[in-house]
């Protein structure tokens, strides 16, 4: 793994640690009812709201490991663009839900900068492909 490639690795990993993490210390506060990730379904929403940070703080872990870089680089990829596809469709119908992104300490309500950050974040996961 190229140098750049560790350091998207690691930052990348750090901020889906993030993510995960404070999803997890909001507890029961942090739900996907009202948000961008949303799906309209109790039970799918329940789901979601259980294994998403899980599944954010495996990422993260993987990624600072630098374990199997360019098959969890494609993953990121993968969950990034899910994330900015939903945040622009609920921008585009014209709703501001709070994001939740970074759990409930950063609950505000999502933005056109919210859909920025998140194509940063995919230009690092493509770093991370990239330098792997």
């Amino acid at each position: 793994m190229t140098t750049y490639g560790t350091i998207a690795a690691v930052a990348l990993g750090l901020v889906f640690e993030w993510s995960g993490i404070a999803k997890v210390a909001s507890r029961t506060a942090w739900q996907v009812d009202g948000t961008p990730f949303s799906t309209g379904r109790r039970s799918l929403d329940r789901l979601v709201r259980v294994v998403l940070p899980w599944f954010e703080i495996a990422l993260g872990v993987l990624l600072i490991v630098r374990l199997a870089p360019a098959v969890v680089g494609t993953v990121c990829v993968v969950v990034l663009a899910a994330f900015t596809v939903a945040l622009i469709r609920v921008l585009a119908a014209g709703q501001r839900p709070p994001c939740m992104c970074f759990g409930v300490a950063r609950a505000r309500p999502v933005s056109w900068l919210s859909v920025a950050r998140n194509v940063v974040l995919l230009g690092v996961a493509v770093a991370v492909i990239a330098g792997a």
